[in-house]
């Protein structure tokens, strides 16, 4: 992109200014824009026409058509424009091969919740279409261009063409309505009202958005392309790069060329030396001559010194004004005065420390009315207080802050009494206790066999852990136990008691719970018949049939004998 070819005068303006240049860009290209536009506009509305004619029934869908395609073929016109702008001439025809082309990025967008929501559209239309933008890189894009109020811009000035086209629609339609007016009424809504109704008021009305549609839509796409460049010009200063590159630098013509030294020259310094004695002379006899004058107009006997003595006092018409009270005494205080030299010496430094170069003031005239009464009229202004304005904000902020974070701090102390408040957490079922897994999908088939078996094996520790996961495994899936992630043997053992189970039931995962206890973190292990004795009880409350009296525990050993941790 070339923005040294700009055809338009490019630099930051406000958003209005921005539009009017939209309208001089299309008066400018209205041609080769407009040609593309309807190109596409007109065949789509002839469809709808035809549709419109031919199933009647949804007369609707089919006006809508247009509406919803709309911001797909805007983009013929901006790539007329794109070009235009930058010199380059595009026809209409070239235009609309090209158009395909220019489809991808944003279609979807544009064609779902954009198309209803979104009237400022055409501002980001060239963040897919020119910049080639896509995903994350066209949604940042796309908001760098909408700051600064120019997606506002664009967002009113999308309505106002909307407004703009359902008026020019609905003037159309009105004007069709004259024409049905019967007697001396004069009804703008008689197409409405009267004989034309039905297809016929259909195909009037697609044929009024038909050409509101072709008149506005170009304008709407030169405006927001303008608004386009105003805001790139803004980000990226390009006016200020066109003037740069506008900056050549000059030809070699135009350059002067280097002389050769001409040998009859004779140097600058050569011709000073030669002028310097005249020079002399002429300064030693002005000397001279002023020299006389002073002594001329000196005063008869007095002395050379005398003359270079400060001026007598000054006539009461002569400049007056006194020292400064910020401004200290140069010369500053020293001993008496020992001799006649050293007095003369302090006076004339004082003379010099005077002077209007050294004393630090200059005395100047200045008029201004006499005000005798000044003192006694000024009234007596209150002292002036310091600017607290940022202190009172700043300590609202402080107490509005601390306000929240007091409520904040109070709500999660108490929030036990407002627990009503919220809905009851859903609870999980454990799915591992004690490091062991209860899902039923981990236990074999026949738990009982599987425990004698590793018990016969050695496996003591082993078949004892599978006996109790797999009578926990039976709770939670039979039983309905609810068993909480992390919770202990002891606690398992004390919601089998709260569920209220068969009293043999709850017997069994007594039981198991025991012996796991004590073999597990006590390393006493029961002898075999106790095992077998649990495994037959298991058994027998567990893997019963259905409708099976759950008894006791059928020679098992009772629970008296089997130790607790």
């Amino acid at each position: 992109m070339r923005i040294d070819k700009l055809q338009i005068a490019l630099r930051p303006r406000p958003a209005p200014q921005a539009l009017d240049l939209g309208f001089a860009l299309l008066r400018a290209h209205a041609g080769p824009v407009y040609k593309t536009w309807l190109a596409l506009w007109l065949p789509l509305c002839a469809l709808s026409q035809l549709l419109i004619w031919a199933a009647p029934g949804y007369a609707a869908l089919w006006m809508f058509l247009p509406w919803w395609l709309r911001p797909l073929l805007e983009r013929g016109p901006l790539y007329v424009l794109s070009r235009q702008v930058f010199g380059e001439d595009v026809t209409w025809r070239q235009a609309l091969r090209a158009w395909p082309r220019q489809l991808g990025g944003g279609w979807f967008r544009l064609l779902t919740w954009w198309r209803f929501f979104m009237p400022g559209r055409g501002l980001y239309q060239p963040v897919w279409q020119l910049e080639q933008a896509r995903g994350a890189t066209a949604s940042e894009r796309r908001n760098v261009i909408g700051r600064n109020g120019t997606g506002a811009a664009a967002y009113r000035f999308g309505l106002a063409c909307a407004h703009f086209d359902a008026v020019l629609n609905f003037g159309l339609v009105a004007l069709v309505g004259l024409f049905f007016s019967e007697g001396p009424a004069i009804n703008p809504l008689a197409v409405f009202v009267s004989g034309g109704n039905g297809t016929w008021l259909d195909l009037v009305v697609m044929a009024a958005y038909t050409v509101s549609g072709g008149i506005v839509g170009p304008v709407y796409t030169a405006c927001c392309f303008t608004l386009y460049l105003n805001r790139r010009a803004t980000l990226e200063a390009w006016d200020i790069e066109i003037t740069l590159r506008q900056i050549q630098a000059p030809a070699a013509r135009h350059q002067p060329q280097q002389a050769a030294p001409a040998p009859a020259a004779t140097p600058v310094s050569a011709q000073a030396g030669r002028a310097s004695p005249q020079l002399l002379a002429l300064l030693a006899a002005l000397a001279s001559v002023l020299l006389a004058a002073g002594l001329l107009c000196a005063p008869a006997g007095a002395e050379p010194l005398q003359a270079a003595a400060p001026p007598p006092a000054a006539a009461p018409g002569d400049l007056q004004c006194e020292r400064p009270r910020h401004l200290e005494e140069q010369i500053g205080k020293h001993a008496p005065v020992r001799s006649a030299e050293q007095a003369a010496l302090r006076a004339e430094l004082r003379r010099l420390y005077n002077s209007d170069d050294l004393r630090g003031y200059k005395c100047e005239d200045s008029w201004h009315f006499k005000d005798f009464d000044e003192a006694e009229q000024k009234p007596e202004r209150p002292p002036k207080l310091p600017d607290l304005s940022v202190l009172a904000l700043v300590i609202k902020v402080l107490l509005i802050a601390g306000g929240v974070a007091l409520v904040a701090w109070l709500l999660y102390r108490y929030r036990g009494k407002f627990a009503w408040l919220l809905p009851a957490p859903a609870m999980h079922a454990a799915t591992e206790i004690a490091g062991l897994d209860i899902r039923a999908e981990s236990l074999p088939g026949d738990v009982a066999g599987a425990v004698r078996r590793l018990w016969d094996q050695g496996d003591r520790r082993g078949a004892l852990a599978l006996l109790y996961r797999a009578t926990l495994s039976r709770l939670v899936q039979q039983d309905g136990l609810l068993l909480a992630q992390g919770a202990t043997e002891g606690d398992c053992l004390r919601l089998a008691q709260q569920a209220a189970l068969p009293a043999a039931r709850y017997q069994v995962a007594a039981t198991a719970t025991t012996l796991w206890l004590n073999g597990a973190y006590g390393a006493r292990w029961p002898d075999s018949a106790a095992l077998y004795a649990a495994c037959g009880a298991w058994r027998a409350q567990f893997e019963a049939q259905p409708g099976a009296q759950a008894g006791g525990l059928p020679g098992g050993p009772s629970a008296a004998h089997l130790e607790r941790p």
